[in-house]
Formats: C-alpha cells, sequence, structure tokens
C-alpha cells in the first residue's frame, strides 16, 4: 500500500485502521447478578510469577455504573471498593 498523499486519503487510512483495531476490541457486557472473574494483574499485583493464576475468583457484580464500569461484591456479600472495567472481567460459567 503506497503512503497516503492527500487530506482525503490520510482520512480514509485513520478510519480503516481503526475499524480494524476496534473490530478485535470487545467491550464486555454484565447485569447485575452476573458472576464474573476478575483479571490478577489488574489489581496490581506487586510479582507476578508465570504460574499463579491469571484471573481470581467468582465475583458477583454488584452494581452497573455506567457503560462498561461495574461494581463487585464477593459471594459471601462483601462490597469490593473500587470500581472494575469490563475489559478485566469475563463471565465465570458454573
Amino acid at each position: 500500500m503506497k503512503a497516503p498523499t492527500s487530506y482525503k486519503e490520510v482520512q480514509r487510512y485513520k478510519q480503516l485502521m481503526a475499524r480494524f483495531y476496534n473490530r478485535r476490541d470487545r467491550i464486555r457486557q454484565f447485569k447485575e447478578g452476573d458472576l464474573v472473574l476478575r483479571l490478577f494483574k489488574a489489581s496490581r499485583p506487586k510479582k507476578q510469577d508465570k504460574l499463579n493464576p491469571k484471573w481470581k475468583r467468582p465475583y458477583r457484580v454488584r452494581r452497573v455504573i455506567g457503560p462498561g464500569t461495574y461494581q463487585l461484591e464477593e459471594l459471601s456479600g462483601k462490597v469490593i471498593k473500587h470500581t472494575w472495567h469490563g475489559i478485566y472481567l469475563k463471565t465465570y460459567y458454573t
């Protein structure tokens, strides 16, 4: 592919690249009460060995804060302080 030279070509190239990137980038959607796993490294552990689990225990979605942002609680009912983005969560299947 030759390099874009005009303004229109540059804009078209940017649109194509954005479409290519966004095609692979999917934010997971959850509802209140769904069981989810949380990405371990999202909680900023000091050291992560390669044999540690990548996903942390199941949590329940307590509240949907906004699009893609969730408040979690443990299965025992204890509320987690921080909110989590959907990219750091995945569905837990029982």
